[in-house]
């Protein structure tokens, strides 16, 4: 079983990171670490139209080849999206002797870090993890947690408060804020599936 995981967000913006795949997940993984503007460079020996798009956008970079070990050098992070293990092991091996934090989608136990589900409305932001057991439950998760906040007027709350946090001194900060969320609510009740049971 993994270890827990410590949840933390991570400020990308200008940095370096690195994903190894030719395909669809590659183009995922290397899309949202962009839209956290990261500077993405993306290694693909064999890359899809997709990957091939993607990398004419601004912050991100191709290297048409296999992966080298050189390619972490001044990263922050790195994700693989290749299922080939021998190579998940390679940039695993790469990853640790320079201390970057690293992901493999097909989730081996080297994995130093996992992606988490986000849900963001008006300015707060909701993540969503099972610790990269389960990522279609996330997923899941996530999608019903985005739909409860875009019913809320959660822009206008959060405006408000960090208006009245600004306003009020920083030793009655707590007690204020606090007085005023008490109000805030999740009504109703989160219905779980019945599993299929196993075949006999």
């Amino acid at each position: 079983m993994r270890p827990e995981a410590f949840p933390v967000g991570l400020v990308l913006h200008g940095r370096r990171v690195v994903v190894v795949g030719n395909g669809e997940e590659a183009v995922l993984r290397a899309r949202t670490l962009g839209d956290a503007g990261a500077s993405v460079l993306v290694v693909a020996d064999r890359p899809s139209r997709e990957v091939q798009r993607l990398a004419e956008a601004p912050g991100f970079t191709l290297a048409l080849r296999p992966f080298e070990a050189a390619d972490l050098d001044g990263a922050w992070l790195a994700v693989s999206t290749d299922p080939d293990a021998p190579l998940t092991e390679r940039i695993a091996d790469a990853a640790e002797a320079r201390q970057v934090f690293y992901c493999a989608v097909d989730g081996t136990k080297r994995s130093t870090f996992s992606h988490v589900a986000i849900a963001r409305s008006g300015g707060v932001t909701l993540t969503v993890s099972t610790n990269g057991r389960v990522p279609a439950l996330a997923r899941r998760l996530r999608e019903e947690l985005a739909r409860v906040l875009a019913e809320a007027p959660l822009g206008d709350l959060v405006e408000g408060l960090t208006e009245l946090r600004m306003r009020t001194p920083s030793a009655l900060r707590r007690k204020v804020l606090g007085d005023v969320l008490e109000g805030l609510r999740l009504t109703g009740r989160l219905e779980v599936p019945k599993l299929p049971e196993p075949e006999r």
